[in-house]
């Protein structure tokens, strides 16, 4: 690693006082080694324990910084301009907001450090609710059973990942509206992830507007060797319709992906309607197998949730605000199956496994 990861490393293993250490599993996504690859923890232990003997070495003096004082002042103003309570930024957006004779000598990498000087991290907003004793049984159960998979052996056993995600159409007069509170993460300190104004609401808008927007629900489900299959749920939506998608849809796909298999092991997240008598008997007859054991109201362990994220991302770049619902229903399909990192999703069970682990079976922050 460069000195300046170093120096993450080192600022958030020893922050100032009031602001909680960071773990190693949330350090690793702030940095990287200079082939632009992930650290080991164990590198990034040996890069906070000797990041002062390194910068005393070269560099500038320890102590000093690049920008001066009013720099870094302004750099807090203006993030605090952009990010009203609950609103997302990122350091792209406060580079490009300051004055170009400041901006043109500074990174948005110096910018995030000195936001991490003050405590603001890139955080997730709450949405989930808290597992409860008997959820994090349940999921250090999981975690146990499957501690010692590698990320190949889960690719060579599990043939797939599989999932259900409802996307919004937002009419225009309230578009521009939701795309400032939409967003999954922002910069916030510990305190302030807990407040309500930082959390991600079930409801955007008022119940009268809210009643204008369409809802409509995806199944994608993205195989071992980096296959995608993505198709809108139709309505009504019961078991009985999902066992015939079984049959149609889902056994064929799985069949001509992998020409030489028999059989096949998915994961399925916990819906009802995925795990009803007549699903169940549409798996036995097309040889599907469902990943057993797995802990309820665990979404964070299921890999198709990268897709999810991603997916929503990338609609919002394909829609307008005057899109004609039909058509945004195909492009939500389109945004799925756009998703880049296909083939990791299976064998990034061993991760997650691994990370559930060590946070005693809490939810995990990908």
């Amino acid at each position: 690693m460069d000195l300046a990861n170093k120096a993450i490393c080192y600022t958030m293993r020893n922050p100032p006082e009031g602001i909680r250490k960071m773990r190693y599993t949330q350090l690793v996504d702030l940095v990287s080694k200079t082939d632009g690859t992930k650290p080991s923890i164990g590198a990034m232990s040996s890069a906070a324990k000797n990041y002062k003997t390194e910068k005393g070495q070269r560099g500038r003096p320890v102590g000093s910084n690049k920008t001066s004082k009013e720099q870094d002042k302004l750099i807090m103003n203006t993030f605090k301009k952009l990010r009203p309570p609950g609103h997302g930024v990122t350091s792209r957006v406060i580079h490009q907001a300051l004055p170009k004779k400041v901006s043109k000598n500074l990174s948005t990498r110096l910018i995030r450090r000195r936001l991490a000087n003050k405590g603001y991290l890139p955080e997730k907003k709450l949405s989930k609710t808290d597992p409860g004793v008997l959820g994090l049984r349940r999921r250090m159960k999981f975690g146990r059973k499957h501690k010692d998979r590698t990320s190949q052996a889960w690719k060579n056993k599990l043939h797939g990942v599989g999932d259900i995600k409802e996307f919004s159409h937002y009419p225009k007069e309230l578009h521009s509206q939701f795309t400032k509170f939409r967003a999954p993460w922002t910069y916030m300190t510990k305190a302030e992830k807990k407040k309500a104004a930082f959390q991600r609401p079930k409801r955007w808008f008022p119940k009268k507007e809210w009643q204008k927007v369409k809802k409509q629900k995806v199944f994608g489900l993205t195989t071992s060797n980096g296959k995608s299959l993505a198709f809108l749920v139709p309505s009504p939506w019961n078991t009985e319709v999902w066992a015939g998608l079984v049959r149609k849809k889902l056994a064929p796909f799985l069949k001509k992906s992998f020409p030489d298999k028999a059989s096949f092991e998915i994961l399925l997240d916990g819906e009802k309607v995925l795990h009803g008598p007549a699903a169940k008997k549409a798996f036995q007859e097309c040889n599907i197998t469902i990943l057993p054991d797995w802990p309820k109201y665990s979404p964070d362990l299921n890999p198709q949730e990268n897709v999810w994220g991603w997916s929503e991302k990338k609609l919002r770049e394909l829609e307008t605000s005057r899109m004609k619902f039909s058509v945004w229903q195909q492009k939500c399909v389109q945004a799925v199956n756009a998703y880049p990192a296909k083939d990791k999703l299976v064998g990034s069970m061993a991760k997650r496994v691994s990370m559930l682990l060590q946070a005693e079976g809490a939810m995990l922050s990908m």
